[in-house]
């Protein structure tokens, strides 16, 4: 069961339309699909988001050559490799986001060599049915509310706000659109320092907000946990707790009462397992993250997080987004946010050769999409 090969494919695909957040707009995705070769033909498939493709597959390419000659069924000494050999631990960060892919694609192909399911791989599912928000996209307060009215079947809307908009009015016309009654999260994405979000959280609560998700800049722990200790409303930290340095630091001075993290943050689906347990033994529960991603990501992550004792409900979900499917074999709506796990080995979908072919030549003639408020 050894690996013998790992490619990296770069690949473009458009949104269905304009995705807007607090650090601008975007009409596609950018992603590096890695596919993982082993000695027995099985192929295992995962997915790293990035801003630069061509960047993110080289770098993979480096990283695999860590990767190739070690068996598929010994993950763990795999990343041990990549974090103890070579410089990678000197972009953590970095490092993470393009070996998430690499070490997702492992646990496919070893799921797929056992005829096993991924969560089986984690030591099985504690939930039957995992809970996503409704996720409604817009510009404006109208179209907002508008796509908001259409989710209320969903227990938990997210909102993005923090953009050069009035955010008053926006989270007010959702509020009114949903009820009274259902959970109403926000997301600033850091877009203000710790005095301007006690302000504008204590400002926003009169509409019932469930919680806030980082509020303040990353780096700015102390920020954070100064805004949790002034307002009413419950703080998340998503963009502030990536490694597992950063994490601890959150949660050793309890800056938040949720921590919202994903493989991609985490560096794979085990480094992420790993995380959500040292929030469990502090008593904290974790969202799974989301970023502009294929359904790849969307079933390696939720088998994952169906093994997670202290998840939340309104976990994120992106794959929706998009507007072409890379896969196959599975269904992947989440009707009224409700998803439940495939139990075909690995992350349960079949690979659509066409469809990749199709978006990976769209980069190469087109190049990687770009915020469209600079310009494509």
């Amino acid at each position: 069961m050894r690996i013998t090969r790992v490619d990296a494919v770069p690949v473009a695909v458009p949104l269905s339309e304009e995705f807007h957040w607090a650090g601008g707009a975007q009409v596609g995705a950018n992603l590096v699909l890695f596919a993982v070769h082993t000695e027995d033909g099985i192929v295992g498939w995962g997915e790293s988001i990035c801003e630069v493709p061509l960047a993110t597959a080289e770098f993979g390419r480096a990283l695999a050559r860590q990767v190739v000659g070690g068996r598929v069924d010994e993950v763990e000494t795999v990343l041990d490799e990549i974090w103890t050999r070579g410089r990678w631990k000197t972009t953590p960060q970095f490092t993470q986001f393009v070996l998430s892919g690499i070490e997702s694609a492992c646990w496919d192909a070893l799921g797929r060599t056992l005829g096993r399911p991924t969560h089986a791989l984690f030591g099985g599912g504690v939930h039957e049915e995992l809970d996503f928000f409704g996720f409604p996209q817009g510009d404006d307060a109208a179209a907002l509310a508008a796509a908001a009215r259409r989710l209320a079947d969903h227990e938990v809307i997210y909102l993005k706000i923090g953009r050069p908009r009035d955010d008053d009015a926006v989270v007010a016309a959702v509020r009114e659109a949903i009820g009274p009654e259902q959970t109403l999260r926000v997301d600033p994405n850091e877009a203000w320092d710790a005095d301007t979000a006690i302000e504008r959280i204590e400002r926003l609560a009169e509409h019932r907000l469930d919680w806030v998700e980082q509020p303040v800049p990353h780096w700015d722990v102390e920020g954070l946990a100064r805004v949790r200790g002034a307002v009413a409303v419950r703080i998340a930290a998503d963009q502030a707790v990536y490694t597992t340095p950063q994490l601890e630091r959150v949660l050793v001075a309890n800056a938040a009462d949720v921590v919202v993290q994903g493989p991609h943050d985490a560096g794979g689906l085990l480094p992420f397992r790993r995380q959500a347990a040292l929030c469990e033994a502090r008593g904290v529960d974790v969202n799974l993250h989301g970023f502009v991603q294929s359904e790849i990501s969307f079933l390696a992550h939720a088998h994952v997080a169906a093994t997670i004792p202290n998840l939340t409900s309104g976990n994120q979900v992106m794959h929706q987004l998009l507007a072409e499917r890379l896969t196959t074999g599975v269904d992947v709506a989440t009707p009224a946010g409700r998803y439940r796990l495939p139990d075909a080995p690995g992350h349960g979908f079949e690979i659509d050769d066409d469809a990749v072919g199709r978006a990976h030549e769209r980069f190469l003639r087109d190049g990687a999409y770009v915020n469209v408020e600079v310009g494509r």
